[in-house]
């Protein structure tokens, strides 16, 4: 449903808050073949020991068990504290675990070799997608690479008793287009590796995101 919603960042915190067990014991068992096929792919890039920022991390599980199990050294961030907390029981070995904003986070230029956000950056307005992905520029070393979904409907979407009937939840989208416009106008220097909708069967339902894997351009890759 479309809506506006004020203070759609307070909504999404306290919603993850509130679902954080129900949503893991839905979440965990099935993880989408589609976002476990693009990290399979991702992590033959990079080499063991690789700086990895996972932008909304959530629980933890399935994709930073993942990333970690390939050797890599994760941060991992969630603007829920109930998320971070669940983080702290299934991936112990993470590198550090942030709650917080991710527009809000700061790290030193050229930080890592990988950011990462998974279900996670369409929950940030629509108008705030861009000014995340220049941050994310900023913080990828030359020849690191960006790995994401965004919505792919253009608008504000609130959802109405997301698991629990007290939880609205919002993401929101520029549409597959204006997330193009953004790279191709305002975020330069990534080369783009995929840019395609993909269908996700998630139980009986099928969704549609847009998905985005690029390097930043400046040095060598696989």
């Amino acid at each position: 449903m479309t809506s506006q919603l004020e203070n759609p960042k307070s909504h999404v915190e306290r919603g993850y808050d509130v679902v954080a067990d129900k949503y893991l014991a839905w979440s965990s068992p099935r993880p989408t073949t589609t976002r476990m096929g693009y990290i399979e792919d991702l992590v033959k890039k990079l080499p063991r020991g690789a700086e990895v920022l996972e932008l909304g991390c959530g629980a933890g599980v399935p994709a930073t068990q993942l990333l970690i199990s390939h050797g890599l050294s994760v941060t991992g961030n969630d603007i829920s504290a109930a998320q971070i907390a669940l983080a702290h029981v299934h991936v112990p070995q993470a590198k550090q675990l942030i709650q917080g904003d991710m527009l809000s986070l700061n790290f030193p230029p050229q930080s890592f070799d990988a950011v990462l956000g998974f279900y996670s950056i369409f929950h940030l307005p629509k108008e705030q997608q861009g000014g995340m992905f220049e941050k994310i520029r900023g913080w990828l070393k030359p020849g690191g690479w960006l790995l994401c979904n965004l919505q792919f409907e253009e608008g504000d979407i609130v959802r109405e008793g997301w698991f629990e009937p007290e939880v609205k939840m919002f993401q929101s989208g520029l549409g597959v287009e204006g997330t193009r416009d953004i790279f191709r106008e305002r975020v330069k220097g990534f080369k783009m590796i995929v840019d395609e909708v993909a269908i996700e069967k998630v139980g009986p339902f099928e969704e549609r995101f847009h998905w985005i894997m690029a390097v930043k351009e400046g040095g060598d890759t696989v």
